[in-house]
């Protein structure tokens, strides 16, 4: 029997479909007694438990062969920094003597050590508590995603504006989350001796610019980028609900992010999906 975490979300949910499609036994994780419904509607198992419940999320990996991991994100409205590294410790000390023969640990383009650093620092540690436990692990690195630019979509649409932190003509890598999981659920599914770092961006670099005509393509009306300078970032972030640690931390990660303070990958695996069809397939338009 297979563990995916996250199976309510993007990538989790790809990686589940993925491996019930091969004909595994699945069980997935959630704190939601409907999203179990769903997914035991789809021939799966469900487990609904509070991730933080050690006790309660070690009986679950005991009872599996292999694992697909991810920390959930915390709200944005706590201090995200101390909430997910007590997620993240949650999930190592149940993974403790699991018995498990493989583990596949959802990460991200530019994980490096840092206390106030967002996800990048949060994932870094997950992935080093990760490998302390003498599991053949891969770890999967995504670029960022492109469903991040789908959340203001009510905004874009009804106003042409695609507000974002990043310069309008800087290209970095994206990818589409269902990419991010069938690497996941491959690396999940490989024989045990196939383990390592696994690094995921799509078939090209995008820039804003190009995020906002992929938009009023789909859209069919105009779309403009307005970048937000540095020096208003907290203050957007604050509007959005963030507290002032997250929006602090957020803040730092995106300064690495947009400086690329981290290490690119050599030779990164690419995605099928480009950031047009992406588009297309989440609001429900299909190819011409």
């Amino acid at each position: 029997m297979f563990v995916v975490m996250g199976a309510t979300g993007h990538v989790g949910g790809s990686v589940a479909r993925a491996v019930l499609a091969a004909g595994q036994a699945v069980t997935v994780i959630t704190r939601s007694e409907a999203k179990a419904q769903f997914w035991k509607e789809q021939g799966a198992d469900a487990a609904v438990l509070d991730v933080r419940d050690v006790p309660a999320l070690a009986a679950v990996f005991q009872k599996a062969r292999r694992a697909f991991v991810m920390n959930p994100p915390a709200s944005p409205a706590l201090n995200t920094d101390a909430e997910e590294r007590r997620t993240m410790q949650a999930i190592l000390r149940a993974l403790q003597g699991a018995g498990l023969e493989k583990i596949v640990l959802q990460s991200t383009y530019g994980a490096q050590p840092g206390a106030h650093s967002g996800d990048l620092g949060v994932l870094y540690e997950f992935e080093e508590g990760a490998r302390t436990l003498e599991t053949p692990l891969c770890v999967v690195r995504a670029a960022y995603y492109m469903s991040n630019w789908t959340m203001g979509r009510e905004t874009v649409r009804s106003t042409g504006i695609l507000e974002t932190m990043l310069p309008a003509t800087q290209r970095v890598p994206m990818v589409a989350p269902q990419d991010v999981g069938a690497v996941a659920a491959q690396a999940l599914m490989a024989p045990v001796a196939e383990t390592g770092l696994y690094s995921i961006e799509g078939p090209a670099w995008y820039s804003p610019a190009d995020v906002a005509q992929a938009l009023a393509a789909v859209l069919g009306r105009s779309v403009r980028v307005a970048s937000l300078a540095r020096a208003d970032w907290l203050a957007a972030y604050r509007r959005a609900g963030f507290s002032e640690e997250a929006a602090r931390s957020y803040a730092h990660m995106t300064d690495i992010f947009i400086s690329q303070a981290y290490e690119s990958p050599a030779n990164p695996l690419k995605g099928a999906t480009d950031l047009h069809t992406y588009f297309q397939q989440v609001f429900g338009l299909k190819q011409n």
